[in-house]
């Protein structure tokens, strides 16, 4: 409220700014000689205000070009940081996706290392396996052969020793009783003595005799169920006929034993080729899925590394973007308030001035003498006093209201001026 400005006052208060004024000149002056002129005080107050205005003014506008650089600053800021959060952002995703494949890859890669170790184990236990039992039928077969061969070898050997007897004697073999085993064995016997066999091949060529002649006795009942005697007559053709006889018989039964090695050894060496052949290639698979194992895990662990710094960075990025706004707001707050409190000042002063415009009409116009500014300081110590520091009180009040530290400094200039002269 400015009501301590009304009618009753007027006077006291215009002589008092007045006053103000001349003791502001004074004391500026240094001497009372420098009042011989004529001054005009309220003058000095519009100057005064003038002056303050245009501080406040020019002050405003290197904070406005100051906030306006800044703010630009924050706007770069915002946008640069916004961009590499959206980069991140993406890199991340990227990175996740790429983790995410990459472990399946291992996933799929361990499974089919752990197939492949399985298939070439089966693959090897079979092949050691047949290995096994085509060494055992080769030795069987070794085994059986020697025995045959050995026997065709008494056979031929015999027959040709027979042969020579009876170039020699026809008589002597031709009417052999082979019609039972017994008498055979005994004739035969009797023969390969008298041709100076070897007791081993007589002990050989004797089994053998045996030996065929038994089995062949033995499918003769089972076919015919005829008696012993009887099979033997269908024999009795000679004893080399027996022995040639034998001879094709063993001769055929290691031809078909070296056919059915024969067979057996390509049979196994087909599977073994087939075999080595799964187990190579499963080998390679094995491998190749190994190192793509490896190149996964390598891939993986790089991914997690860069995801671990692009992580790090986007959370660093958001903070300092998080705190630069902050920052950027409570400026452009400041701002705004320091704005609004320079307007204030201004409206302050503004109203200040009105007032002692509508209040002092036309004194601006006037000037006083020495002798007048002499009679006003004389009045001073009266109610010009008390009035002008009721104008100090305004001022005061407005620095306040306003917060303005311009009219609170200006009011303590006026407040020094009243009490020291100064």
């Amino acid at each position: 409220s400015f009501s301590l400005f009304n009618d009753t006052n007027f006077h006291s208060v215009m002589k008092t700014v007045m006053l103000l004024l001349v003791l502001s000149v004074n004391a500026g002056a240094g001497t009372v000689s420098a009042l011989q002129t004529e001054t005009n005080p309220l003058s000095k107050v519009y100057d005064l205000m003038d002056e303050l205005v245009a501080k406040i003014k020019k002050d405003g506008e290197a904070e406005a070009k100051a906030y306006a650089e800044y703010f630009a600053w924050c706007d770069d800021m915002a946008k640069n940081a916004g961009f590499e959060i959206k980069t991140a952002e993406s890199k991340k995703e990227k990175l996740q996706a790429q983790i995410a494949e990459l472990t399946s890859s291992i996933t799929v890669a361990v499974s089919k290392i752990e197939e492949l170790v399985a298939a070439i184990a089966a693959d090897d236990a079979e092949l050691k396996n047949a290995t096994a039992i085509r060494k055992k039928e080769n030795a069987e077969f070794t085994k059986n052969e020697a025995e045959l061969m050995d026997c065709v070898a008494t056979l031929e050997k015999a027959i040709s020793i027979l042969t020579k007897e009876m170039e020699k004697n026809p008589a002597a073999l031709a009417q052999i009783d082979t019609s039972s085993t017994q008498r055979l064995v005994q004739t035969l016997g009797a023969v390969i003595d008298a041709a100076g066999f070897a007791g081993a091949d007589k002990t050989k060529l004797v089994a053998l005799v045996q030996s065929q002649q038994s089995s062949q006795s033995d499918d003769d009942q089972e076919d015919a169920g005829a008696p012993a005697a009887a099979a033997y007559k269908s024999h009795s053709s000679g004893i080399i006929d027996v022995l040639e006889d034998m001879k094709e018989k063993a001769e055929s039964e290691l031809k078909d034993l070296r056919k059915e090695e024969e067979s057996s050894q390509h049979n196994y060496d087909m599977l073994k080729q087939s075999l080595v052949d799964q187990i190579n290639a499963d080998t390679k698979d094995m491998e190749d899925e190994k190192a793509s194992k490896a190149e996964a895990e390598e891939g993986k662990a790089t991914a997690e590394g860069d995801l671990k710094e692009t992580l790090k960075m986007l959370k660093n990025t958001k903070e300092q973007l998080s705190t630069s706004s902050g920052t950027c707001m409570q400026t452009a707050a400041d701002h705004e308030a320091t704005v609004n409190a320079r307007n204030e000042e201004l409206k302050a002063i503004a109203v200040a001035r009105k007032i002692l415009e509508e209040t002092t009409s036309g004194a601006a116009k006037e000037s006083y003498s020495l002798l007048q500014v002499t009679r006003l300081q004389t009045r001073l110590q009266t109610h010009a006093d008390l009035t002008g520091l009721e104008v100090v009180q305004l001022v005061k009040k407005l620095a306040k209201k306003h917060h303005s530290a311009s009219l609170a400094q200006l009011a303590s200039r006026m407040s020094a001026a009243i009490r020291f002269g100064s």
